[in-house]
C-alpha cells in the first residue's frame, strides 16, 4: 500500500474506535438517564390526565344539573 492509503486506513481505524467508544458511553450512561426522565414524565402526564377527567366530569355534571333545574 502507498503511504497515503495506509495513513487513511489508520485514520479511519482510529475514527471507528472513537465512534465505538462514544456509542458504548451513550448506551451505558445517557440511555439510563433518558429512561428515568421519561418515567417521571409519564407519571406527571398520568396525574394531569386524571385532573382533566375530573374537570370534564364536573363540567358535565354541572351542565346536567343546570338543565334539570330549568
Amino acid at each position: 500500500m502507498t503511504k497515503k492509503l495506509q495513513d487513511t486506513v489508520d485514520q479511519n481505524s482510529k475514527d471507528i474506535t472513537d465512534i465505538k467508544q462514544t456509542l458504548v458511553r451513550l448506551e451505558t450512561n445517557h440511555i439510563h438517564h433518558i429512561e428515568k426522565d421519561m418515567c417521571a414524565q409519564s407519571k406527571r402526564i398520568e396525574k394531569m390526565d386524571n385532573r382533566v377527567w375530573w374537570v370534564l366530569g364536573i363540567l358535565v355534571a354541572s351542565t346536567v344539573i343546570s338543565m334539570i333545574g330549568m
